[in-house]
Formats: C-alpha cells, structure tokens, sequence
C-alpha cells in the first residue's frame, strides 16, 4: 500500500514539468525558511503592493464591522473581514500590475517613436554634412 502512495507522491501537477509533487514541495519549505522580516520590511518597496494592502486593509476591516453590526457573530464577522481582505487586495494587485503593464508597453513605443526620430534626424544632418563636402 505504501509503495502506491509512493508512486502517487512522484505524479507531476504540470505535464510538461518533470518535477515531482513532492520536489515542489521540498522548493516550498526551502523558500519558507529562506524568509527573513528584512522581506517584510521591504513590502512597501514593492510596486503596486502598498497600495493593495491599503485597500485590502480598509475594505476587509469594513466589510468585517458591517458584518458584525449586522450578524452580532464576531467569529463570522473575522472570516468575512480576512476573506474580504484578500479578495481585495489580489483584486487591487492585479489590476494595478494589469495598468502597469499597459503602460510600460506605452512607454516603449514612445521610446521607439523617438528613437526613430533621432535616427532620423541624424540621417538628414549626415546627409546635408555630405552635400556639404560635395560642394
């Protein structure tokens, strides 16, 4: 019975991954005990992760009171403040990467567009410099 379980265990999630379940599992715990509060401290660094922890944090303590003025349940009330919390702030984050993505995308066309232009002007001052000689 054991060895079915072994073999349940070596079963990849991704088919085209060769790794195990139970490698990822390992690469978990690794990046686990790789954390340090110097990470934490740093979250705010992070872009878009400030402002999602904000909403988050906001969104989820109201949601929470409103459900405990309502219900009475403080037990009820938490779930709903912690899962409105998340919700929220994977909302936020997400749609702010989304925005950001966007605009670097937008910003690199401009950098192109320019790009093109200075080559440009640089081609037509080669030329007038070559006329010059020529003349």
């Amino acid at each position: 019975m054991s060895s079915s379980s072994d073999n349940d265990k070596k079963i990849s999630i991704d088919p085209q991954s060769n790794e195990s379940t139970t490698t990822k599992e390992n690469q978990f715990l690794i990046v686990l005990k790789n954390l340090s509060w110097q990470d934490f401290e740093n979250i705010g660094k992070i872009p878009c992760a400030r402002k999602s922890f904000l909403y988050g944090i906001g969104g989820g303590a109201t949601i929470g009171s409103l459900r405990f003025l309502k219900k009475g349940n403080v037990l009820s009330a938490s779930n709903w403040a912690v899962g409105s919390f998340c919700i929220i702030s994977i909302g936020t984050w997400e749609y702010c990467r989304y925005k950001r993505q966007i605009q670097n995308e937008k910003f690199k066309i401009v950098v192109e567009q320019i790009s093109e232009l200075n080559r440009k002007k640089a081609q037509v001052k080669a030329t007038e410099k070559a006329e010059e000689l020529d003349n």
